[in-house]
Parts: structure tokens; sequence; C-alpha cells
């Protein structure tokens, strides 16, 4: 058994929650390895002996995670247990929906997992391929708003090491649209690409077994594996709960021009879709209730049924965003929080389960 503590993620607590809440629960001769950096903990997993299955207690955000499954060899089965020690925690929130005031025996569900020997879950993973590099993911793979407010945000880390640092890098990015060309892709065992109709997913009229085709601008593109929320309380693909096809995963779309009362791209058009951005991001925090609100005749939002959905809710197998050329903004990808670039002429290209692999986590 591996230890492996982030002692800078989140508010730097993790090395004093392990050594007085997880580690009294574990063997004695578990290795608690302390990271040095972000290469450290993929390192220390690939240095275990063995071939046999590999159990990883994390205490982290989901970043290391992101940074084990991304430089790890796939062929050993690697195990999970987490300790929620990051800023949004969003996997171990997805699989643990926290309760209004979150305790002790809260942070150590998944550790509790591991001890009751539960079987560990599967994982899915998202490959992002953008030029000659591919990363993966376990949580989310975004461009747009999400992306900028990631990569604005680092800036902010500091001053804010705590979740509102998101919240004002969303405030310097709220009028930004994002001009590129997305491609969803049905999974093998889709007939369609898939949308949410207000009520449940159903297959795209535009798509039988063939890719979906969408034309910018964009606000919002973001896509979900394994989990239904990025922050304990913001729920932005809320259906991922819902039992998924196999190797798929959850697409929300916000594009400004499908409202009625919007017809070009002008800085005066930017201005007053802000608000719409800010009422749909509002509203994932209230249970996810952004996927069912509508567009009124002037343009307006309000819960469904009234015009339109504002948000397109896709799931898919895989997707290719192709940014214009002359839009840096849109060139930004953000992978599990690591914000790359896409090089010049090229696309972002997300697949679900592209290789086989035995990651998995204790739930």
């Amino acid at each position: 058994m591996l230890v492996l503590i982030n002692p800078v993620c989140g508010h730097s607590s993790a090395p004093a929650f392990v050594a007085e809440h997880v580690r009294p629960l574990l063997p004695a001769d578990a290795d608690v390895v302390i990271t040095a950096d972000h290469a450290d903990a993929p390192a220390r997993v690939a240095q275990q002996p063995g071939s046999g299955p590999l159990t990883v207690v994390l205490a982290s955000g989901d970043g290391t995670l992101h940074d084990i499954i991304s430089a790890v060899p796939p062929t050993r089965p690697i195990h999970f247990a987490l300790v929620p020690c990051g800023t949004a925690n969003a996997l171990y929130a997805s699989l643990f929906p926290p309760p209004a005031s979150p305790d002790l025996a809260y942070k150590l569900q998944s550790v509790q997992a591991l001890l009751d020997r539960k079987s560990p879950l599967p994982l899915a993973l998202a490959s992002t391929t953008l030029g000659d590099v591919t990363s993966v993911s376990a949580v989310v793979v975004s461009t747009s708003l999400h992306a900028s407010i990631l990569h604005d945000s680092e800036a902010l880390r500091k001053d804010h090491p705590g979740i509102e640092r998101f919240k004002i890098a969303a405030q310097q990015n709220s009028t930004k649209w994002y001009n590129a060309l997305l491609t969803l892709t049905p999974a093998p065992s889709q007939s369609a690409v898939q949308i949410y109709d207000g009520t449940a997913f159903v297959p795209h009229s535009s798509s039988s077994r063939e890719p979906l085709t969408l034309s910018g601008p964009f606000v919002y593109f973001l896509s979900t594996v394994n989990v239904d929320r990025l922050e304990p309380a913001f729920r932005i693909t809320p259906l991922a709960r819902a039992q998924p096809s196999p190797s798929t995963c959850d697409v929300v779309v916000i594009r400004p021009l499908r409202s009625p009362a919007l017809h070009a791209d002008t800085p005066t058009a930017r201005d007053a879709f802000a608000a719409t951005t800010w009422a749909v991001l509002g509203a994932a925090y209230q249970d996810g209730a952004h996927v069912r609100l509508a567009y009124t005749p002037d343009g307006q939002v309000a819960p469904a049924p009234a015009g339109d959905l504002v948000v397109e809710y896709f799931r898919c197998g895989g997707w290719t965003w192709t940014p214009q050329q002359d839009d840096h903004d849109a060139h930004l990808v953000c992978a599990d929080g690591a914000v790359s670039t896409i090089p010049p002429h090229a696309s972002a290209i997300c697949t679900i389960d592209a290789f086989k692999h035995a990651f998995a986590v204790y739930a």
C-alpha cells in the first residue's frame, strides 16, 4: 500500500490530516510519501514493486490523480482510496455527495470503503490529443469560459487559495465568446449522439451513427467523465449520476446566438448575454437546475417549459474542437485543471476509454 500526500493542495492541510486521521487506520507497513512536485506522485507509483493490484491512498485534489493516470503505464491495476484535500475535490464529491456540513467521517468514506474490502469502481478516462501531445483525464476536459477561468485563476491562487479565485476569474472573462467548430461523435454503444430534451436523453435528430457538428460562437463547452459536479455544490452535468452508456462523456454547451434576442456577435450582444451566462451557471449550484432553463420569446431565461433549452446537454463518445485561428482564447483546453494550448492549425480531439486500463476508485 502506498500513501501519497500532496502538501500544497487546498489549504496545505493534507499532511496533518493524514497523520491524525488516516495513518492510524492503515497497515503499519504502508509506505507514506509526501510528494515533492507534480512529477513525484506518478514516479512513486511507477517505482512500486510487483505487477499485481496496487492500492494508493491519495490525499490530494483531482490534479494529483490526473498526474498519475497521465504518466503511469495503464497495464497494472491501480486502486485509489481518495482523501479529499484539494480545492474542489470533484471526483470525491461526485462519488460521495456532501452533506450540508461535512464531518470527519464524510472525508474518510473512500478509505472506509477500502478497509471494508469493497470492490473498487472502474474509472472512465478521457484521452485528449493536442497536436502531438495526449493527456488523460478522469474528471473534466473543457474549452471556452471554463478553460479561461482555470487559466486565469492560477495567478490568483496565492491570494485566494479557495474556490473564490474561480469566481473572480469568471468575472474577468464574463463577456468573452469563443469561435470554433465542435464535432460530437457517438460512442460504439450508441446509435446516435444523445441530447437532453428536458426530461431524458434522446437521439439527436441530426446524428445517426454519424458525428454531429455545431458551429460557434460558444460561451461554454465542457465535458465530464465519472463526475456530476466540479465543486461540491456545482452540479454542471447532473445526469451523470444516472447510469450512462459505456465509454461516454456528458457534454454541456452554451451558444449565445441560439438566444432569440441575439442575431450577431457584437460588443453589445456580448455584454447583454453575460447575464444569461451567470443565470445558467448560478442554476448549476441549485442541484443542476441549469439544464432545465429555457428561453422566453424575448430572450429571457425561465424554468422549462418555455422555449428552447438554454443549455445543449449531450452524451457522446468523444469530440473534436477546432478553434478559429485568430481566436487565441479558443485555443485554451483544460484537462483536470491543467491548461494547455492547441497548436496553430490543429484541433483538440477527445476520446473516452481510448485504451485498456485498470484504474479504479474505492467508493
